[in-house]
C-alpha cells in the first residue's frame, strides 16, 4: 500500500463500512463477558479472546515497523490492515461474526493497537482534566477543576491496563521497570498536551496513574480574569512581572494550575533567548524558545535527568531559563542556579505549600540542601534571583491565587 493513498482508496463492503463507523460513534462497551458462535453452532468464543487473537496475530505480521504498516499512514489504511488481520483468524476459527460485531471488534482492536483503548474517549471529553486509576478496578475522572469522581471501570482486566499503560509509555518515549518504577513524562494527543505519571511495583502494590490534561488551546491571563480566577488588579500585577528583569516563582501544590499560570505569564515575556526545563513538557513556548524535557532510560536510549537538562539550558547562555516544575526532594538540580555565577532570569513552578511560614522553611531547607557547603549563600541567591512569589490553590471547585 502506498504513501499516496488516500482515505478513499480503501475499499470496504458498504455494510461493513456503514457498521463500522455506527461502531466508532458508540464506544461505550461493559466488562461482561460476550460471546460468539462458531460456525457449526458446537464451539462459543468470547469476543475480548477474538481480540486478543486478533491484536496477537497483527503484532507477529506486521510488528512495529512493518513495511505495510510504515506505508499506512492514515487510519482508514491502518482498518484495512487489522481488517485483513481480522478475517484471516475469523477465518481460521469459523467463527459466525455479523458486519456489526466485526466492525466493533477491527474498532477496538484499532484502539489497543494505534489510540489508547478506553482512554480515547475520555481524552476527547474537553471537560475533563485529570484521569486517574489504581489497578483496574478503580478509576475516576475530574471536570474542570471539580473534585475527583469515581466512574465505571474502563479496563478489561490487569493484562487489558498494562497493555494501555504500555501503549501511553511508548507514545511519551518512555518506560518503567522495577529499577524505575516511578514515571513523570508527557505527550500530546488530540492537540492536547497531556501529563502521565505512574508508580508501579515494587513501591505500590498496584500499578496507578495519574494523568492530567490540558486543553487545546491554552488558558491565557485573560482568561483567568474572565473565568474569576483572578481580579483585574492581580491581572496587571501578573503582566507588570511578566515584563520586567525579575525572577517569578509560581508555588502551589499537585494539580494546583502552576503550569497553567506559568504558560499564561510567558505569552507576556518580552522577545528575548527563552529556554525552558521540564518533567513532562507541557508548556507551550512563545516563538523561538528552547524546550528541555526529562527523558527516562529505554532499551533504545540513555536516560537525561532534569539536572542534567538544567545545565544544558544554562549552556545555551539563555536570557530567560524556565524550570517545570522545582521539587523539595531535588536540590541538585538547582545547585548551579544559586551560585555566586551569575544566571539568566529566573522563572519557576515550584510544588508546595502555599502557607507562607511553611514555604519560607522549604525553600530555605531546599537551598542549603543545593549547597552544604555554603547553605547561607545559596538561601541569599535564590531570594536575590526569584524575589516575586505567587501562590495558586484549588478550592472548592475552581482556581485561586494566594
Amino acid at each position: 500500500m502506498s504513501d499516496e493513498q488516500n482515505e478513499d482508496d480503501v475499499k470496504y463492503p458498504s455494510s461493513f463500512y456503514d457498521e463500522l463507523k455506527r461502531a466508532s460513534s458508540n464506544i461505550d462497551k461493559g466488562r461482561e463477558p460476550e460471546f460468539l458462535t462458531g460456525r457449526m453452532g458446537t464451539r462459543r468464543f468470547s469476543i475480548k479472546a477474538l481480540q486478543e487473537r486478533i491484536i496477537n496475530a497483527f503484532i507477529d505480521e506486521h510488528g512495529r515497523d512493518s513495511v505495510a504498516l510504515k506505508s499506512a499512514q492514515t487510519p482508514a489504511q491502518r482498518y484495512s490492515l487489522i481488517l485483513a488481520t481480522a478475517n484471516y483468524v475469523i477465518g481460521v476459527e469459523s467463527i459466525m461474526v455479523s458486519d456489526a460485531e466485526k466492525a466493533e471488534i477491527v474498532r477496538q482492536v484499532y484502539a489497543e493497537l494505534f489510540t489508547f483503548g478506553p482512554l480515547d474517549k475520555l481524552f476527547l471529553d474537553e471537560t475533563i482534566t485529570t484521569i486517574t486509576f489504581e489497578g483496574a478496578d478503580k478509576v475516576s475522572v475530574r471536570h474542570g477543576h471539580g473534585e475527583l469522581t469515581a466512574i465505571n471501570p474502563i479496563f478489561e482486566d490487569t493484562e487489558h491496563m498494562n497493555r494501555i499503560v504500555k501503549r501511553l509509555l511508548r507514545e511519551a518515549d518512555a518506560d518503567i521497570s522495577a529499577e524505575q518504577p516511578l514515571i513523570e513524562t508527557g505527550f500530546e494527543v488530540g492537540g492536547r498536551r497531556v501529563s502521565l505519571n505512574i508508580a508501579s511495583p515494587p513501591i505500590t502494590y498496584l500499578l496507578s496513574a495519574d494523568i492530567r490534561l490540558h486543553p487545546i488551546h491554552p488558558i491565557s491571563l485573560m482568561d483567568m480574569v474572565t473565568n474569576g480566577i483572578i481580579q483585574k488588579q492581580a491581572y496587571d500585577v501578573l503582566i507588570a512581572l511578566a515584563k520586567s528583569p525579575h525572577g517569578v516563582m509560581i508555588v502551589g501544590e499537585t494539580e494546583s494550575g502552576k503550569t497553567t499560570l506559568l504558560g499564561a505569564l510567558l505569552e507576556h515575556i518580552p522577545s528575548e533567548v527563552l529556554v525552558s526545563v521540564e518533567r513532562a513538557g507541557e508548556l507551550r513556548l512563545p516563538n523561538g524558545g528552547l524546550q528541555l524535557v526529562v527523558r527516562w532510560k529505554t532499551d533504545d536510549h540513555i536516560g537525561i535527568t532534569f539536572g542534567e537538562r538544567v545545565h544544558e539550558g544554562l549552556s545555551k547562555n539563555p536570557s530567560v531559563l524556565v524550570l517545570d516544575e522545582v521539587r523539595a526532594d531535588d536540590p541538585d538540580s538547582i545547585a548551579p542556579l544559586l551560585t555566586e555565577h551569575p544566571t539568566p532570569r529566573l522563572l519557576w513552578a515550584f510544588r508546595g505549600t502555599t502557607n507562607s511560614k511553611r514555604l519560607i522553611a522549604a525553600l530555605g531547607i531546599l537551598a542549603r540542601k543545593s549547597n552544604p557547603a555554603d547553605g547561607d549563600m545559596a538561601v541569599r541567591r535564590l531570594y536575590e534571583r526569584l524575589p516575586f512569589v505567587v501562590g495558586i490553590r484549588r478550592s472548592e471547585g475552581k482556581l485561586s491565587l494566594t
